[in-house]
């Protein structure tokens, strides 16, 4: 396969996060087909499960250096020399890249310029020649900003709140002066698409997942599981958005009703008193399991022991909300019947009652309702769930996810350098030299 002879930064908020498995497929997927990549982290990771891929990674990582308490003693230091290097090399381009940041930006923070310098000089000293950035909000206002101050181009792709709690004059701003933009659903790009106009080129690449690694457990059938009590299982960050509550509410229904089921909630968050708090006031302390957060072996294990996958995702008034979570990709790749909501992407991945099942948001009654369901009508349900697998295998593996990256980076990359005659040195600034 024929390269692009350049050294592509890969821009994040953290790396590594046991929660963001797709910025690790897209790691690992354009390494394997010989990409040079190099990774830059904003924060350094918390103390938390990594997840086996990582130690496959054969790029180098470094941590911007941060102002925050979680920064070393050299941060500041560094960030000084930084700036003052690129100062004393152009100070035109400098002062002009300050004057639009702090100008026309609606949402700035001094952190992100710090860092953005501090970034810039280490990406000339490293021969990047091209910079992406996962998330539309802080990595991409960074990414943006060294692309003011040194003229490397940059593309970046979009999630989910960042998409809807970003101001929208700056991510238009931001896709107009990115080499390309990549979602991961259809109803992001269309959304980002009214934004942009024709400004932008918005490209939809899903996110995949490893099917071997998720694949059902061999000879375990609707049948082998009816004399066990059912679990109910429900997999990610408790943030608002998950509708976590309402599941509580729902499991609160499900117990009123005599059903026979324990259901697990695992992850970790902000959320997490909260809903241990309405456990308590519902009374269901030996009904639902909160284990906290795991591993990826032993959430293949929870996927392997449930009975069905509940996720009801909500918007939230600020418009956050989830795109296509790769908890519901994964449980359908696993084989578990997936009850879920209406909301944003989801209708992309999962058709309902041939491959899942959609409630809408905010109804813990029709959601007790649809469970019950899939409890009670196992066979059924067993159909569904094959389906759903079928269509995991079809768009969203890793294989194609990787094939789909890698030519639509290439493509940006392609469209970044077309952009500038050189990453660094860049075309000096009106009465600058570029010595």
């Amino acid at each position: 396969m024929t390269m692009l002879p350049v050294r592509v930064g890969f821009l994040v908020k953290t790396f590594p996060r046991l929660s963001e498995t797709f910025i690790l497929n897209d790691i690992l997927g354009l390494e394997e087909m010989g990409w040079n990549l190099h990774i830059y982290s904003l924060k350094r990771p918390s103390e938390e499960p990594v997840h086996p891929g990582v130690a496959h990674v054969k790029a180098p990582v470094d941590y911007v250096p941060s102002l925050r308490p979680a920064g070393t003693l050299l941060d500041p230091v560094r960030t000084c020399l930084a700036h003052l290097r690129l100062l004393g090399k152009r100070p035109v381009r400098y002062f002009s890249a300050m004057a639009r940041y702090f100008r026309t930006t609606q949402q700035t923070r001094l952190k992100e310029w710090l860092q953005a310098g501090s970034l810039a000089v280490t990406l000339e000293k490293e021969g990047i020649t091209h910079l992406h950035a996962h998330f539309a909000n802080t990595p991409t206002a960074i990414a943006e900003i060294v692309h003011w101050l040194t003229g490397i181009p940059f593309s970046f792709t979009a999630h989910a709140k960042d998409i809807y709690t970003t101001d929208e004059l700056d991510l238009a701003r931001r896709m107009g002066g990115a080499a390309a933009v990549f979602t991961c659903t259809a109803f992001n790009a269309h959304h980002l698409r009214g934004i942009a106009g024709s400004k932008a080129a918005i490209e939809l690449v899903y996110h995949g997942i490893d099917t071997a690694r998720f694949a059902p457990l061999r000879g375990r059938s609707a049948q082998d599981v009816r004399g066990e009590i059912p679990i109910v299982l429900s997999i990610g960050r408790f943030s608002e958005k998950k509708g976590l509550e309402d599941l509580m509410r729902a499991c609160a229904i499900l117990r009123d009703k005599g059903m026979a089921f324990r259901c697990v909630m695992v992850g970790y968050g902000a959320l997490e008193e909260r809903l241990k708090q309405l456990r308590r006031e519902l009374g269901l302390e030996t009904v639902v399991e909160m284990p906290g957060r795991l591993a990826q072996p032993q959430v293949i294990e929870q996927y392997r022991r449930a009975a069905v996958f509940a996720l009801p995702c909500v918007v939230l008034e600020n418009g956050d909300r989830d795109g296509i979570p790769n908890v519901l990709l994964e449980s359908m790749a696993a084989g578990v019947p997936v009850v879920t909501t209406h909301v944003s992407g989801i209708s992309e991945v999962l058709e309902e009652g041939q491959t899942g099942w959609m409630v809408e948001p905010h109804h813990p009654a029709m959601l007790a309702e649809r469970i019950e369901f899939v409890l009670n009508h196992r066979e059924e349900a067993a159909a569904v769930a094959s389906r759903a697998r079928m269509r995991i295998e079809k768009d969203f593996t890793l294989a194609a996810n990787a094939q789909r990256v890698h030519n639509q980076m290439r493509a940006a990359v392609i469209a970044g350098l077309s952009r500038t005659r050189s990453p660094w040195p860049v075309a000096a600034a009106p009465g600058e030299s570029n010595a």
